[in-house]
C-alpha cells in the first residue's frame, strides 16, 4: 500500500494529493490514454476512502484529463490528431491575446513570476529532465495568461490544459532538442512584456504557437 502523504506535499487537503497523485500517474505514462480508473483500486493502492478519490477524478475531468461515463466508469483522455487540430485553433487566438494584455496589465510581482518559470525552464533544460521541463513550461504559458488580469480568458485556457498537456508531452520526447528553441522564443516573449510592448508580446506568442503546431503535425505525418 502507497501512503499518499508520502508522495505529495504536506498540508494539501486529501483530495488535493490524490489529484496531484494521479494527475501524476497520467503525466509521467504510468496511466496511459485510454486506460480505466477504478476507485476501489486507488483506494486499495492509497490508502485512502474513497470520497476524495471521486474528487479528485471530477477534478480532472474537469482539466479534460479524464472522461466519465453515464455508467460511472473512467478512463484516462486519448487525444487525437482532430482533438490538436481544434486545440491549435484555440490557443492561436487566446494566448497571444493573454499576451497582449500580459505586456498592458502585468504587475511587477507577476513579471517576476514569469521571470522566475523562464529560469526555471532555462536550468531544468541543462539535466535533460523532459518532465520538469514540460512542468516548467507550462507555468510559464499559466503565468502570462494569469498576467492577462482577464478571468474569462484564465477560465477558458484553463478548460485547454488537458489535451494541451498530453500534446507538449508528446512532443518534448519526439523533439526534446526542440526545447533550446523553445527557451530563445520563451525569452523573447518575455521581453516584450517587460518593455509593456502588447502588439510584440502577441506576435511572438502566435508565431511560437504556430511553428509547435507545424513542426507537431509534421513528426506526425499530418504535413
Amino acid at each position: 500500500m502507497i501512503r499518499i502523504v508520502q508522495v505529495v506535499k504536506k498540508g494539501a487537503t486529501l483530495k488535493t494529493q490524490v489529484y496531484n497523485f494521479l494527475r501524476e500517474q497520467i503525466f509521467s505514462g504510468v496511466v496511459k490514454p485510454g486506460e480505466r480508473l477504478i476507485e476501489e483500486k486507488i483506494s486499495e493502492e492509497l490508502g485512502v476512502s474513497r470520497s476524495p478519490i471521486r474528487e479528485a477524478i471530477r477534478m480532472l475531468e474537469k482539466d479534460g484529463l479524464l472522461l466519465v461515463n453515464i455508467s460511472g466508469g473512467v478512463t484516462v483522455v486519448q487525444p487525437t490528431i482532430e482533438d490538436f487540430k481544434h486545440l491549435y485553433e484555440c490557443r492561436i487566438e487566446m494566448e497571444p491575446l493573454a499576451s497582449y494584455y500580459a505586456a498592458q496589465r502585468r504587475s511587477q510581482e507577476q513579471l517576476e513570476t514569469i521571470r522566475t518559470f523562464l529560469l526555471r525552464m532555462g536550468k531544468i533544460t541543462e539535466t535533460n529532465n523532459l518532465k520538469k521541463v514540460h512542468d516548467a513550461n507550462v507555468n510559464f504559458h499559466e503565468a502570462i495568461v494569469a498576467a492577462s488580469v482577464n478571468p474569462f480568458l484564465v477560465s477558458m485556457i484553463a478548460q485547454l490544459h488537458g489535451v494541451n498537456s498530453f500534446y507538449r508531452k508528446s512532443f518534448l520526447e519526439e523533439r526534446p532538442l526542440h526545447v533550446e528553441k523553445a527557451m530563445y522564443e520563451h525569452q523573447q516573449i518575455f521581453q516584450a512584456i517587460v518593455d509593456r510592448d502588447g502588439d510584440e508580446a502577441k506576435r511572438l506568442m502566435k508565431a511560437h504557437i504556430e511553428g509547435d503546431y507545424i513542426l507537431f503535425m509534421r513528426f506526425s505525418n499530418q504535413l
